[in-house]
């Protein structure tokens, strides 16, 4: 009876050693606790994530996110012209500020171009998309006539200088400008789309984009020319030419390249000095490659510091244009060329988001064949400054010096800003915020004292 007294005690008292005593299977609960997210992050992610969909929504995020980013690379190419071309002036016993400042002038005159670009109506582009092609065709036909004030410069022939100003513009810039106009009008024109006639199409688009790029080969000009060749091909492919069309298309041009590049011996150099770098001299036609190199790479992590390039001293050719990148990279650094790098690849994003948003198909192809023009651009001229393409004398949008190229792009990005204007609910985005600002002049209007003659009138 005593063990069975003690028993029954000991069975009371195991479980309270259980509830003072958890076992390792217990917590479990309070595990499951512990790993929930906090309140406050769940509500922070979420307010972020409303916030980015919220942006994502604004039908006035492209025009803005295009106008600063194209200002800020605007802004760098101007520091970094005036640091490049300070010693091109001093060299020509030329004051440096006086001859910046006449450059300048192209800078203000571009802003003006990208404002007035902008403010235009879509269908303007629309309607003049011939006189457009027409008229580039016949400044660049001017470049090879004499009376006209014809003009060679590096090998080509594709300068025109402006008599009584001492100005020079290379049509063949504004050029592609009315090609990519010409483009979106023709490939957009549904009763072209709908017939599907070859010969048409040849006629209408073929024939006048051969026009084009044979008065740009017959100056001699095969940078602009392959860039030309690129934003043909973007703008094919975005309007949905069939694939066998489009490899047919690309297997000539690379052909009609190779003839361009094997009938030059100035090409040829450069060509096959670049496929054998090995055995290129580095004083002779390797000269501007082994120095593009070496300012980048005495730029190191964070630059010499703004105005401090070496190289600039007469030591790399064209420092102002084909190798302004190179500048960029001994004066800022790593940093400095991944900062512009970033840059263009939030307008090669911004481009193609007005693209996604717009309503028109004239409007989508025109900008493909924008983002065709300035990022092939991009391309060859930053492969040939870090040594992977050869050299073919191609400026960096927005950064190097020269005023038809800025001219041309700056036009470009306005044509850009016009379509971004335009996107839906683009056009009621910009009436609502301009309501309150007439009420507040309204207001700040209806406050102002009365002059004496109003006095009088109302008496």
């Amino acid at each position: 009876m005593a063990r069975s007294i003690s028993g029954d005690t000991a069975a009371q008292t195991r479980p309270a050693k259980l509830i003072a005593f958890p076992s390792s299977s217990a917590p479990t609960n309070s595990a499951k606790t512990d790993s929930a997210p906090p309140l406050e992050k769940t509500e922070k992610s979420s307010r972020l994530e409303d916030f980015l969909a919220e942006m994502k929504n604004q039908p006035v995020l492209s025009y803005y996110l295009l106008l600063v980013t194209t200002l800020l690379l605007f802004i760098i190419g101007l520091i970094l012209v005036f640091s490049a071309s300070t010693i091109a002036a001093l060299d020509n016993n030329a004051d440096p500020f006086l001859s910046f400042g006449k450059r300048s002038l192209i800078y203000v005159a571009s802003l003006v171009v990208m404002f007035v670009a902008s403010r235009l109506k879509p269908r303007f582009y629309k309607r003049l998309a011939w006189v457009f092609l027409i008229a580039s065709w016949v400044l660049q036909t001017l470049v090879f006539l004499p009376g006209f004030h014809g003009a060679a410069a590096g090998g080509n022939t594709n300068w025109l200088v402006i008599p009584g100003t001492g100005f020079s513009i290379q049509p063949s810039e504004f050029m592609k400008l009315a090609l990519v106009v010409f483009l979106g009008r023709m490939l957009s024109d549904p009763d072209l789309r709908r017939a599907g006639d070859k010969k048409q199409w040849f006629i209408m688009v073929g024939l006048p984009v051969l026009v084009s790029l044979g008065l740009v080969m017959a100056g001699r000009d095969l940078g602009t020319a392959m860039v030309m060749a690129s934003l043909i091909l973007v703008a094919l492919f975005v309007a949905g030419i069939p694939m066998r069309y489009f490899l047919g298309i690309v297997l000539v041009g690379v052909f009609g390249a190779a003839v361009a590049v094997m009938s030059s011996p100035n090409r040829r150099r450069r060509v096959f000095g670049f496929m054998d770098a090995s055995t290129t001299d580095p004083t002779g036609i390797g000269y501007q490659r082994q120095h593009g190199l070496w300012s980048l790479a005495t730029g190191g992590l964070t630059g010499v510091g703004p105005g401090a390039s070496r190289e600039k001293w007469s030591y790399l050719p064209e420092a102002d244009t084909d190798y302004i990148f190179a500048i960029l990279g001994e004066e800022f650094g790593l940093m400095g060329t991944f900062l512009v790098l970033g840059l263009f690849a939030v307008l090669c994003l911004t481009f193609i988001r007005i693209m996604q948003r717009s309503g028109s198909e004239f409007q989508t192809i025109v900008v493909g064949g924008i983002i065709g023009w300035i990022f092939s651009q991009t391309l060859i001229n930053i492969g040939a400054v870090v040594g992977l393409l050869p050299i073919i004398g191609v400026p960096l949008p927005l950064i190097s010096s020269g005023g038809s190229s800025l001219l041309s792009i700056m036009g470009a990005v306005g044509l850009a800003l016009c379509f971004a204007r335009h996107e839906p609910g683009a056009q009621a985005a910009w009436q609502a915020r301009r309501r309150p600002l007439k009420r507040s002049l309204a207001v700040l209007s209806s406050s102002r004292p009365s002059t004496p003659k109003t006095r009088k009138k109302n008496r």
